[in-house]
């Protein structure tokens, strides 16, 4: 069954820790997993991999640098600590199943522990320590996006953003080529930077259909006026909300597809300029759930999707190539 889904109402710290081949923590006598760790005992969002040993078995398992390992064999790890403390107990030819979190995606993979060779056979060089001491400044004030990105919401007048050319509304994807997911990733990349280091960013300006820029900023030294400012202040009421009757029906952009009435519920083609390609739903995905509501077929999505209108969120889960990722998307109104 087919439909195309224009949906009116009628349808861790500063050191890294390593743990690649030396480390006992990481794999018990006979061991060998073959990553390095960066060690941050009070994360909640996953183990952070810093690096991956050539031919290890992370290799293997498709394991990269930037991954969070956040939980094995169903085990939560919010912490390299969590995780280490897990793994010291394994041992050669186990196999684990690690969830991955990548760029927002999360899938299991499978691995299996290797033996234990000296360090030198493989281990990767060790990321240098972050400078210690003073932090530089950079003079920026940030808000998260509705898909929790670093946004740019102000610009301190004559700090090395605005001498940068950093404007409010750019989004923050790289700081010195390391990714950045959220504001806290931005603050924790820039929290070990010292006055004087010039700093990359990788900037998204003009929103989706923008483009990708980088510019350059020399940290400054912080000075006593230069601390961030209270919160900026909200409207003590909430806006009004339009009538529904005042409302216009929603607008996502898909063609979904659902073998015969059966699921899974594909995404078969994505109009262009639509919100569903604004907020990254592509092609082959596959729909698994409407804020929480699972989905098998266009009925379903279509019923879980009633009572919604335009300008309204609604969150997709989806499923690509293994990986799973909630997407919130926001629903615009069908173009004249």
């Amino acid at each position: 069954m087919r439909t195309s889904i224009g949906l009116t109402r009628t349808l861790a710290g500063a050191a890294a820790l390593a743990l690649a081949l030396a480390a006992p923590a990481l794999a018990a006598p006979g061991g060998f997993l073959g990553v390095y760790l960066v060690e941050d005992e009070r994360g909640r969002d996953g183990a952070l991999v810093e690096e991956v040993a050539p031919d290890s078995p992370a290799a293997k398992a498709d394991l990269r640098k930037g991954d969070r390992i956040v939980a094995v064999d169903g085990t939560p790890t919010p912490n390299s600590k969590a995780l280490i403390g897990i793994l010291t107990r394994g041992s050669a030819g186990q196999k684990l199943s690690l969830r991955v979190s990548r760029d927002g995606w999360e899938r299991t993979l499978e691995v299996t522990l290797a033996g234990r060779e000296p360090a030198a056979a493989r281990a990767p060089t060790p990321p240098a320590p972050r400078p210690q001491g003073e932090s530089g400044f950079l003079g920026v004030f940030l808000r998260q996006g509705p898909q929790g990105e670093a946004v740019v919401d102000g610009v301190r007048d004559g700090s090395p953003a605005a001498q940068a050319g950093l404007q409010s509304g750019d989004v923050v994807k790289t700081v010195d080529g390391r990714e950045v997911r959220d504001p806290s990733a931005f603050v924790a990349a820039l929290g070990g930077l010292p006055p004087g280091h010039k700093v990359k960013l990788g900037i998204r300006r003009g929103g989706a259909l923008g483009r990708d820029i980088t510019v350059e900023a020399t940290l400054a030294r912080r000075t006593a006026d230069a601390t961030a400012p209270a919160p900026r202040a909200r409207p003590s009421q909430p806006e009004p909300v339009p009538s529904p009757a005042a409302r216009r029906p929603p607008y996502l952009g898909v063609a979904l597809v659902d073998a015969d009435g059966k699921g899974p519920l594909k995404v078969e083609d994505v109009q262009a300029a639509s919100p569903a390609e604004r907020f990254g739903v592509r092609p082959g995905d596959v729909v698994l759930s409407v804020d929480g509501a699972e989905v098998k077929t266009i009925e379903q999505f279509v019923k879980a999707m009633d009572g919604k209108f335009a300008g309204d969120a609604v969150v997709l889960k989806i499923e690509r190539d293994g990986w799973r990722n909630d997407v919130r998307v926001t629903l615009a109104a069908r173009p004249e």
